[in-house]
C-alpha cells in the first residue's frame, strides 16, 4: 500500500503525465482490481474510504471503460443480473 501511495503522491494532480501514461495506469488498475475481486468470496470495495472519487469522476471513467470494451449499459445490467455481482 505504501508503494502505491508513494507513486500516487509522486504524480500529484497528474498534470505531468501524458494521456498514454494515464491510460496505462487505468488499464493496470482495472486488471489488478478485477483479478482480486474475482478471487474473493466477499465484495471488494472499488475505492478506499475518503478517496475523493466523486460520482462525476466515477461516471466519466465507467463510461469510457464501457466504450473501450464495446459494452453497452444494458449488457452490463444483464451481466450483473446473471452473475449475481
Amino acid at each position: 500500500m505504501t508503494r502505491a501511495r508513494d507513486l500516487i503522491a509522486s504524480v500529484g494532480d497528474g498534470s505531468g503525465l501524458d494521456d498514454t501514461d494515464v491510460q496505462a495506469l487505468l488499464a493496470a488498475a482495472v486488471r489488478i482490481y478485477a483479478e482480486r475481486a474475482e478471487a474473493r468470496d466477499e465484495p471488494l470495495a472499488a475505492f478506499p474510504p475518503d478517496s475523493g472519487v466523486t460520482a462525476t469522476h466515477a461516471m466519466l471513467a465507467v463510461t469510457a471503460i464501457l466504450k473501450a470494451v464495446n459494452v453497452q449499459l444494458f449488457e452490463l445490467g444483464m451481466w450483473q443480473a446473471w452473475s449475481g455481482r
